[in-house]
């Protein structure tokens, strides 16, 4: 890690005979001297946060452009971030830009606020009064039913994944794990940077394969082994399974169509094409003259919202049996949100979907998730209702 410090005092013809003192004294400043050996691929993602902000305050700027800083940290470590650049600020007698679709950044960092909308000033101020302005249409209110949870569809039993570093040694990044899921539950999995989380997501999808413990999952009538290669068995069950990236990718020059069908392989007569698209797109949350509507645009003629639910769509018309989502909410701001929100509670209703999601965004868990697991370390130190979990752990509204 502190290669990288290196590197962008040599991008600025920094001394090289004071280089090493320097990044030392830089890598103090963002409190990670316990990190400073690490390789950074093997940081979680607030250090690799901190490890940015090192490097352009190795440039010694008069001006630190901060774009979404925090925006898919946990809230601890977001707070941590927050108080680091407010002391650099301080720290480098420099100044400071913030964006962000999170009112709680503005709030903790700005003493000054502009709200964009259309790429115009609409108003200017105190973040408070800025932030109310923004906020004003942030209604949900509307209450969805609890529908009745079926038969369980996973069982996860003493799962672990370890790897070797070189200098760590070996790291269990998910360590003996034991939890089930039930047919159209929303299942959260929560805990801080660097917990575990993705891995295990990723263990459950089929991408890598754990060292130990069995991930089995229902398909149709058969207990499906995840862990266990072979077309019979990970092999057979992938194909049921979707995972949403938080940093999904429509294809910008195909239409919605097009990306709900052969760009990602699936070739049907035209009409049998535009008949499951416009199901699909239903399902996640779309109205029929909506759907209808948006079927031959482009994905950059919709909203960040639209988006994010053609995105829902195309996992969906693949028709799994179990969804993975991952930071769906990510960078959003709260009124996109209310969109995903209501798409994966409608795709849930209307398609017995199943849902696994991956969120250090609390808010949403709360929101739409019956129940969830707290991973720290690797382990799941509490599982159960949402509610439940998220006071325990110390995330009251």
């Amino acid at each position: 890690m502190i290669e990288n410090v290196l590197h962008a005092l040599d991008d600025i013809n920094y001394p090289q005979d004071k280089a090493i003192n320097r990044a030392a004294d830089l890598i103090d400043q963002v409190r990670l001297s316990h990190r400073m050996m690490h390789i950074a691929r093997d940081l979680s993602g607030g250090e690799k946060q901190r490890v940015v902000l090192a490097r352009q305050l190795a440039k010694d700027p008069a001006m630190l452009f901060a774009d979404e800083p925090t925006g898919t940290l946990d809230p601890e470590t977001a707070k941590i971030v927050h108080e680091m650049l407010i002391n650099a600020a301080k720290t480098n007698n420099m100044g400071m830009v913030v964006t962000s679709h999170f009112p709680r950044v503005i709030e903790d960092m700005a003493g000054r606020a502009l709200l964009l909308v259309d790429g115009k000033i609409a108003e200017i101020g105190s973040p408070a009064s800025v932030i109310r302005t923004f906020t004003k249409d942030y209604d949900d209110t509307g209450q969805t039913e609890v529908p009745e949870i079926g038969e369980k569809i996973l069982s996860a039993r003493d799962v672990t994944k370890r790897y070797i570093s070189v200098d760590r040694g070996v790291v269990k990044a998910v360590n003996m794990v034991s939890f089930e899921v039930s047919r159209k539950e929303i299942f959260g999995i929560i805990g801080k940077s660097g917990a575990g989380k993705t891995t295990l997501s990723q263990i459950i999808a089929g991408i890598i394969e754990p060292t130990s413990g069995e991930m089995n999952i229902l398909i149709g009538d058969d207990w499906v082994d995840m862990t266990t290669p072979g077309i019979e068995q990970r092999g057979r069950a992938k194909g049921y399974i979707g995972l949403l990236h938080q940093e999904y990718d429509l294809f910008p020059h195909r239409t919605v169509l097009d990306n709900l069908t052969d760009s990602i392989g699936l070739e049907f007569p035209k009409e049998l094409a535009i008949r499951k698209a416009l199901i699909t797109l239903a399902m996640a949350g779309f109205s029929e003259t909506k759907a209808m509507e948006v079927l031959n645009h482009y994905p950059g003629e919709l909203s960040d919202g639209e988006r994010h639910r053609v995105a829902l769509a195309q996992v969906l018309i693949r028709e799994p049996r179990i969804v993975i989502l991952d930071e769906p909410t990510g960078t959003m701001d709260p009124i996109t949100k209310i969109d995903v929100k209501h798409s994966i509670l409608h795709a849930r209703d209307e398609m017995d979907e199943t849902f696994i999601l991956v969120s250090h965004d609390m808010e949403f868990v709360r929101d739409v998730c019956d129940r969830v697991a707290l991973v720290r370390g690797g382990r799941i130190v509490r599982m159960g209702p949402t509610a439940e979990v998220l006071a325990e752990a110390g995330f009251n509204e």
